[in-house]
């Protein structure tokens, strides 16, 4: 497996909030509320230098977004963990999390992985753009942009600016195990807990 390029953040404040190729199938979205919790260290456990990251690269089970209109997605199973995701030969690939959305303060955002593993941060949607919340990079706060590289990403999370609205949620209050858009995608599904429509329906 191709090994993806990371490159390390060195401060620390954490923020969180709301392919194993299978066939994809429409599904809707959903916002959560941001929260704000206790800063992480940089260190061999999380090198990362915060917790939103270090989720995002290690655990978060990612959806490979193939077409989206009106709130409705088409997507598969990508992995989990950015990291242990390996690029298409072929084209880019555009990711979101499973559950909750990744964002940058009022800004949801994807990932795009190029075939060579370069890891950006664009719009969620192709009429938006993101709104940058402070200097990072070679942007200012307020200049509104087309991408974000995983060095500037990996800033605005050590700042809290950049969070995963699903981390306090599910069954764990971790984020994990919601049925999101695809629930047989997260291994700590449990139907139990969250079943989805069709299983309600049975």
């Amino acid at each position: 497996m191709r090994k993806l390029m990371i490159s390390l953040a060195t401060s620390a404040l954490i923020g969180a909030a709301a392919l194993t190729q299978s066939g994809g199938r429409v599904v809707e979205t959903a916002l959560a509320q941001e929260v704000v919790e206790a800063p992480a260290e940089v260190n061999s456990q999380n090198p990362y230098g915060s917790e939103t990251m270090r989720v995002l690269m290690e655990e978060m089970t990612l959806v490979w977004l193939q077409s989206e209109e009106y709130a409705h997605i088409v997507a598969a199973c990508a992995g989990n963990g950015l990291k242990n995701i390996q690029p298409l030969a072929d084209g880019p690939m555009v990711l979101i999390p499973n559950a909750g959305d990744l964002a940058v303060e009022g800004s949801n955002v994807s990932i795009k992985l190029t075939p060579d593993g370069q890891i950006t941060f664009i719009p969620r949607t192709i009429e938006q753009r993101i709104r940058v919340p402070m200097d990072v990079g070679d942007k200012v706060a307020g200049q509104e942009v087309l991408s974000l590289s995983l060095a500037e990403a990996e800033q605005l999370a050590a700042a809290g600016k950049l969070t995963w609205t699903a981390s306090n949620q599910g069954q764990f209050g971790t984020g994990h195990g919601l049925p999101g858009h695809i629930a047989e995608c997260d291994p700590q599904y449990n139907e139990e807990f969250y079943p989805t429509e069709a299983e309600r329906e049975e």
